[in-house]
């Protein structure tokens, strides 16, 4: 013969959920069975109503705290030469796809180029001649750009280059290159 606990207490947790799944409250804009559609249009229309006033309210609460101006003891970062932590370890994207170059000197590399001289004009200051991979020759002004890099200054026996590295073990992004007239070999 079965015991009556045994059948009890499923019977009771039975009870327990679907007194449960009544007593939950209802969602807003459902209508309970036995209500009249008037009373739900307008408990919709006050709740539209209030949902568009809190919505106006948190849109300038929002429009305040963007307009906001800034406070003079506000916190600003300042890098002092380190790298910005949110720029790739590769390197930036390359602006060139591979092979496609723009002609002349703004597409050579600094090792590519060949200092041959330098001269001292009247109106100019000082121009370097060089030879390019295509084995021509151009003239190079200081503040002149090459593929990576630029001229930064020039003496009446050297050229100085300042050559975009891109070493993530680096904190400076430049390196100084200098091509000189006569090579240290040659030198006495």
């Amino acid at each position: 013969m079965m015991r009556p606990t045994r059948i009890a207490v499923p019977l009771l947790l039975i009870a327990l959920a679907i007194a449960s799944v009544f007593a939950q409250p209802a969602k807003p804009g459902a209508t309970k069975p036995g209500t009249t559609t008037s009373s739900a249009a307008s408990t919709a229309t006050t709740t539209s109503t209030t949902g568009t006033a809190t919505d106006t309210g948190i849109q300038q609460s929002l429009q305040e705290i963007l307009e906001e101006p800034s406070a003079p003891d506000s916190y600003h970062y300042d890098p002092q030469g380190r790298r910005d932590p949110f720029q790739s370890l590769i390197g930036p994207t390359p602006k060139l796809q591979p092979g496609q170059r723009p002609a002349g000197l703004p597409g050579f590399l600094i090792d590519e180029i060949k200092l041959q001289g330098i001269v001292r004009t009247h109106q100019q200051g000082l121009v370097a001649m060089v030879n390019g991979p295509d084995n021509k020759g151009y003239l190079m002004r200081v503040g002149q750009k090459v593929l990576d890099g630029e001229v930064i200054r020039m003496t009446p026996g050297s050229v100085v280059f300042r050559q975009e590295v891109n070493d993530p073990t680096r904190i400076e992004r430049f390196r100084e290159v200098v091509k000189d007239l006569s090579p240290e070999s040659k030198k006495p």
